[in-house]
């Protein structure tokens, strides 16, 4: 994970120590900012504030969130306005790939995130989703049925969305082993 950090030189160094011991390295080009005191706020970031003499706080902070996998349960999705949305996980119902971009989409809207379909892959292996072809990773949990089809695929029918979504011979095996049939 990486986090934009925004402090006096003289704390610097500690705060990135901190964030070091937890896995996170300081980049400027990083969704999440940590600003000391009261910064001026950036448009397109998550920002969290944070006052150097609170910082067990902000330690225990980090540790309680890695733990729970608070900041890792969540992605930065961008709306065709250029808002920035956090969603959780457990909100999405699939990842897609077209062309160069990739995307997620709820129940109610597609918005476009940074990260590489196979990069999402790898990070989501634990949680409730899958791969099922080229472009697409799945979250098991919104599917509503599974259909056999021709050429030994299946068409996923999605909960609350009209969307259908084929698992290819490629995946299929991996499919059938997931959900242990």
């Amino acid at each position: 994970m990486k986090i934009d950090l925004v402090c006096s030189e003289k704390y610097k160094r500690i705060i990135t120590e901190i964030l070091a011991t937890r896995n996170i390295s300081v980049s400027k080009d990083a969704e999440i900012r940590l600003i000391e005191n009261n910064d001026t706020l950036q448009d397109g970031k998550l920002e969290i504030h944070f006052n150097i003499l609170a910082i067990d706080q902000l330690a225990d902070f980090l540790d309680t969130a890695l733990k729970n996998n608070d900041m890792i349960a969540r992605i930065i999705g961008k709306r065709e306005n250029g808002d920035l949305k956090v969603l959780d996980f457990n909100d999405i119902y699939y990842f897609e790939a077209l062309g160069n971009n990739v995307y997620c989409q709820t129940r109610l809207e597609k918005l476009k995130i940074k990260e590489k379909l196979y990069d999402l892959e790898n990070q989501l292996q634990s949680k409730e989703f899958i791969r099922v072809n080229k472009s697409y990773i799945v979250n098991i949990t919104k599917v509503d049925r599974i259909i056999p089809w021709f050429n030994s695929k299946l068409i996923l029918k999605l909960v609350d969305l009209e969307q259908q979504i084929d698992v290819t011979r490629k995946y299929l095996s991996e499919f059938r082993n997931y959900l242990n049939f």
